[in-house]
C-alpha cells in the first residue's frame, strides 16, 4: 500500500526534489506531532516555528521559514533546510532551481543554495562561503516587499550532487533592510514551491525515485542529535568541498522519551486596546499563569501572537510579534528562565480559530498562545 502511494506521488511529481510544496507533513517521534515537512530536514535542530496557512499565490496550506540572520546572536543565528535529491543530476546539464519567497517586510537580499554529495548536517563546517554555492535572484523584481515572489538560479551539474540546502551561506552579515520601523533583530524568509528541473527537456523520474523518496519519508527523528541520513560512509567524497573524511562512526540515534506539549492561551483582554502592551489591571491573571508554569517542569516555551483579520498584513504581523514579545518579557521577569528557553513568533492573522466575520470570533482570534514543551 505504501509503495502504491509513492507511485501515485511520483506520477504527480514535477521536480527532482521531494515534497517541494511542504504539504506532506512528518509526525516527529520526539513530539508525536507534525513539526516538519516530509523529506526535508532542518538544522539547528530546534523548531523554527509552527507551520501556518499559506499567503497569496502559493499553493496549499504550508510553507517553511528560514532564519536568515539574527543581529542579537553572537554565534550562528541562522537556520537551514536541506533534502536529498530523488534522482541524480546529469553531468554538464543545466537545471533551474525555483523558490517562492516571502521576506516579511525586508527587501530581498539573497537566498543561497548549496549542492553537495555529503549530508549538510553532518558536515556543516564545509558549507558557508564555499565558491561552489549559488545565490538565487528574483525572477520578477518588484518594489513590493509584502508579497510572495519567485527567485531562481541556473545550475550546471557536476554529476556528484546528492543533497540540496537552502539558507544564508554568506560569511558576511546580511544587511537589515526592514521597510517599516520595528525593533525585531531577526530577518526571516518564508519559502514555498521549491522545484529543480532541467532547463531543456522534460524530467522523468529515475528508476530508484520511489525507493529514494521512501528512505527520506521514513526518517521521523527531527530533533535528535547525530541522527544522520547517511549513517554509512559515502562511497565517494568531493574533496574540494570536504577536505577531511569523517572516519569516526557516529553515535546511533537514541529513542528519546516522547515530549509532550500543552497550550496556554492569553486572551486579548489582557492587553491594552490595539497595542502590544500588557494591561497592568490584569497582572493577577498573568500571575496565575506564572504559578502554573512554575509547577510544571518544561524544556522550552514557544510564545506565538495572533491577531484578527482586520487591518493590514504589516500591522497585524507587527502587533502579533509585539504581544508575543510582551508576554515573553513578563515571564522572563517572573520565572527563573534563561532567554534561550523562550522562543517568540508572530503569526498575524494567518491562523484564526474562529470566524473573523463576527466580533466574538475576532476576539477569539486575538490571542497569545504559550506552547509548553515538556
Amino acid at each position: 500500500m505504501i509503495y502504491g502511494l509513492f507511485v501515485v506521488f511520483l506520477c504527480q511529481a514535477q521536480s527532482i526534489l521531494p515534497n517541494g510544496s511542504f504539504e506532506d507533513r512528518n509526525i516527529c517521534i520526539e513530539f508525536h506531532s507534525g513539526c516538519a515537512p516530509e523529506g526535508w530536514f532542518r538544522f539547528p535542530l530546534q523548531r523554527m516555528n509552527l507551520s501556518s496557512m499559506n499567503r497569496a499565490f502559493t499553493k496549499g496550506h504550508y510553507y517553511e521559514s528560514l532564519l536568515m540572520e539574527n543581529r542579537d546572536a553572537s554565534i550562528g543565528g541562522r537556520t537551514f533546510l536541506y533534502t536529498r535529491l530523488m534522482c541524480p543530476l546529469e553531468k554538464g546539464k543545466t537545471y533551474r532551481l525555483r523558490v517562492s519567497v516571502y521576506t516579511n517586510g525586508h527587501q530581498f537580499d539573497h537566498l543561497d543554495v548549496a549542492l553537495s554529495n555529503y549530508e549538510p548536517y553532518r558536515n556543516q563546517q564545509f558549507l558557508t562561503g564555499h565558491p561552489k554555492n549559488y545565490s538565487l535572484t528574483l525572477t520578477r523584481p518588484s518594489k513590493y516587499v509584502n508579497d510572495w515572489r519567485e527567485a531562481s538560479v541556473v545550475i550546471t551539474a557536476t554529476g556528484t550532487e546528492r543533497y540540496l540546502l537552502l539558507g544564508n551561506l554568506s560569511p558576511n552579515k546580511m544587511p537589515f533592510t526592514r521597510e517599516y520601523n520595528y525593533d525585531d533583530p531577526r530577518i526571516v524568509y518564508d519559502i514555498d514551491s521549491v522545484s529543480l528541473l532541467p532547463v531543456v527537456g522534460k524530467w522523468e523520474p529515475c528508476e530508484k525515485a520511489v525507493e529514494n523518496t521512501q528512505l527520506l519519508y521514513i526518517n521521523n527523528y527531527r530533533h535528535t542529535e547525530f541522527n544522520y541520513l547517511d549513517n554509512d560512509p559515502p562511497l565517494e567524497m568531493d574533496t574540494t568541498l570536504a577536505p577531511t573524511v569523517l572516519k569516526a562512526e557516529p553515535p546511533k540515534p537514541q529513542v528519546v522519551p516522547a515530549q509532550k506539549a500543552d497550550t496556554l492561551v492569553i486572551p486579548d483582554v489582557l492587553f491594552e486596546f490595539d497595542k502590544g502592551v500588557l494591561n497592568p489591571n490584569f497582572y493577577p491573571r498573568l500571575q496565575n499563569i506564572v504559578k502554573v508554569l512554575d509547577q510544571r517542569p518544561f524544556r522550552q516555551l514557544e510564545i506565538i501572537g495572533h491577531t484578527d483579520g482586520l487591518g493590514s498584513v504589516e500591522y497585524n504581523q507587527q502587533l502579533s510579534e509585539q504581544r508575543a514579545h510582551a508576554v515573553a518579557t513578563y515571564l522572563l521577569g517572573h520565572l527563573q528562565l534563561t532567554p534561550e528557553k523562550i522562543q517568540t513568533l508572530g503569526e498575524g492573522a494567518r491562523r484564526p480559530v474562529s470566524s473573523n466575520q463576527t466580533a466574538a470570533g475576532r476576539q477569539q482570534n486575538r490571542r497569545v498562545e504559550i506552547i509548553v514543551i515538556r
